[in-house]
């Protein structure tokens, strides 16, 4: 959590340095509203082990499309993403994401009229949302909003 945490930081400060588009800045602080609710605190001490797990393990290390590995890696994370997510009202019932509330909650409506992040958002979804991994989740749509 912490390495991803300092790499959307440091994009962010890039990004706003160089003039990011409002939608690529509230994607890195929507990504900020779920990892520093209390709940997702408090998720992070319960999963504790599987953090510990996650970071241990050389096929986690980086979140590098080319390096890491999300088939043995983002299982590892999905209580916790579930827990982080829905202490932030980011999941529906039936513990699947909610599209509008991440819209509305977490990126303040700064994207909906964003061309990139509409043709990015599906496939950066499917590609990392069956075990919820926020994390790579924002990555994806960091990097494809300008």
């Amino acid at each position: 959590m912490t390495r991803a945490l300092m790499l959307l930081i440091a994009a962010a400060a890039a990004s706003s340095a160089a003039g990011a588009s409002p939608c690529r800045d509230a994607v890195n602080a929507g990504y900020l509203v779920v990892a520093n609710t209390v709940g997702s605190n408090n998720c992070y001490l319960q999963y504790k082990k599987d953090w510990d797990k996650f970071s241990s393990n050389s096929k986690c290390a980086n979140l590098s499309v080319t390096a890491y590995d999300a088939a043995t890696c983002d299982p590892i994370l999905f209580n916790f993403y579930k827990c982080s997510l829905q202490a932030a009202k980011q999941l529906k019932p039936g513990n699947t994401f909610d599209d509008a509330a991440f819209q509305t909650i977490a990126l303040n409506n700064q994207c909906s009229t964003d061309p990139n992040f509409a043709k990015a958002y599906p496939n950066c979804k499917s590609s990392t949302m069956k075990y919820l991994n926020f994390i790579r989740f924002c990555l994806c749509l960091y990097a494809a909003v300008p």
